[in-house]
């Protein structure tokens, strides 16, 4: 996979999306001193090119959700066909292929305890080439964020 090559104006975009998606692209021109038609066409190819999503964010907790993560080892020769396999699976939001203690970090949102217990056991242990895993539970949020820059890193001295 190739990275998106991005310049000044698509990371102050991005950056003006990520406070309000619905920010209106005559207000972002204005802010960037381009033109509404120049950010609409950088907003259709960030999207297009799948640099950024633009969607409404909600807490599972806060909708009453069980909201986890389940970490696994897997056995090498496996590791993608076990990441592709758990993506595939209604109650997952996030699949990443990881460097550490753990191969893949999965993101489990269960409407009870039940339908938690049945995607572990009855799902995600028994795919092929999982070797271990280990559960999660969010119990509760204190930082959520979706504002950084894709920018220069910080600062350093």
């Amino acid at each position: 996979m190739r990275k998106q090559s991005l310049d000044k104006i698509d990371i102050a975009i991005i950056g003006h999306l990520q406070v309000d998606g619905r920010r209106a692209y005559t207000t972002i021109a204005r802010d960037l001193g381009i033109s509404e038609a120049s950010v609409r066409q950088r907003v259709a190819r960030l999207l297009r090119t799948n640099v950024i999503q633009i969607v409404a964010v909600s807490s599972p907790l806060d909708l009453g959700l069980i909201w986890a993560q389940v970490h696994l080892r897997v056995e090498g020769t496996r590791l993608e066909a076990v990441a592709a396999e758990v993506a595939e699976l209604s109650q997952v939001d996030y699949v990443g292929i990881c460097a550490g203690s753990f191969d893949v970090i999965v993101g489990v949102v269960a409407h009870d305890r039940e339908e938690l217990m049945d995607v572990l056991v009855n799902h995600i242990r028994r795919i092929s080439g999982v070797q271990h895993a280990e559960l999660l539970l969010h119990l509760k949020v204190l930082k959520d964020n979706y504002e950084w820059s894709p920018g220069e890193g910080p600062e350093r001295s």
